[in-house]
């Protein structure tokens, strides 16, 4: 009986810690590995198939002490996601909150006049669409040139669109510079001046971590961000960063910023894949700002032709 009760107890931490490597990985240090970077991503789900799993488990007996090692694991990991569904009072909208669109556009095959019409009814400050170069942008720009919205390409002609990234502005915004830059895999975008004053913002696409070559170049994209967030004047970070909040090397990387979606009770809605119902995708696209800065408004749209969602907040920026 005794050797009986130590197996149990054996295999019930057996299965606490493969538990923990698919549950908690960015707490032993291995979500920015593959296969692991791409598990961590879905710890929400995981995290409730798990204490589904011990539910269970606990109606026999015998199979209590793996019950109760396999819920420890999962309430941690659902403790660890649980905020992001939290909706707390928000200010009300203002005239000078900032409105900031983001949307991948998958590879230029995104439906222009959906688009097109969301940027005319809600009048974005700024849009951000990564997998869009010069081709997708000729397309989109004759339905909302005379809307006041000019247009930049991180990529030059003849590049693909998946390996571009569009920035639009409003007349509102007023006299922003914009560069293109080459320290992710993708070129990126910083736009400054304007509206947004010392401020930066930037439009990014990160590198996919699909395998253990992607997830190290994934790391490195997202290092630059760090250097971006750690700076003197925190800036605006916008994109698709194909990655969760449930990834560590996204949390170092944005640093004090915070998602736009903080407090909104929208932060585990899905914004890839868009095929699906929303709670069954993860969030890897996101608007970050600074820790100061008020969300006023926060919107997950469905627009056709892409693998992804949008995203439309509406910020306050601290002065």
């Amino acid at each position: 009986m005794l050797v009986g009760r130590r197996l149990r107890i054996g295999a019930a931490v057996t299965l606490a810690g493969a538990a923990a490597g698919v549950i908690l990985p960015d707490r032993l240090r291995l979500d920015h590995r593959f296969p692991f970077v791409d598990i961590a991503a879905f710890r929400p789900h995981v995290s409730a198939s798990a204490l589904a799993a011990a539910a269970l488990l606990a109606t026999r007996p015998r199979s209590r002490p793996a019950a109760a090692s396999l819920a420890a694991v999962a309430l941690a990991g659902a403790g660890a996601v649980a905020g992001r569904a939290v909706r707390r009072p928000a200010p009300p909208a203002g005239p000078d909150d900032l409105t900031i669109l983001s949307f991948n556009v998958l590879r230029g095959q995104a439906d222009t006049g959906q688009l097109a019409t969301l940027i005319a009814a809600r009048a974005p400050d700024f849009v951000v669409l990564p997998e869009a170069g010069v081709d997708f942008r000729d397309k989109l720009m004759p339905q909302v040139e005379m809307l006041g919205y000019r247009s930049w390409v991180s990529t030059a002609v003849g590049t693909k669109d998946a390996q571009g990234v569009t920035l639009l502005a409003a007349s509102t915004v007023g006299d922003v510079h914009v560069r293109s830059g080459s320290g992710m895999r993708v070129r990126h975008l910083e736009a400054t001046g304007g509206v947004l004053g010392r401020r930066s913002l930037f439009a990014v696409h990160t590198t996919a971590p699909m395998g253990r070559r992607r997830a190290d170049r994934w790391r490195r994209d997202l290092a630059l961000v760090e250097q971006w967030c750690h700076g003197p004047v925190e800036p605006i970070v916008v994109g698709d960063f194909n990655a969760t909040l449930d990834h560590a090397p996204l949390r170092a990387a944005v640093g004090t910023c915070r998602s736009a979606a903080a407090g909104t009770g929208k932060g585990l809605v899905g914004t890839y894949p868009a095929s699906g119902a929303r709670w069954r995708g993860i969030q890897i696209d996101h608007v970050f700002v600074p820790a100061a800065a008020a969300t006023t408004g926060f919107e997950v749209i469905d627009i056709e032709g892409s693998d992804h969602r949008a995203v439309l907040a509406r910020v306050r920026l601290p002065a």
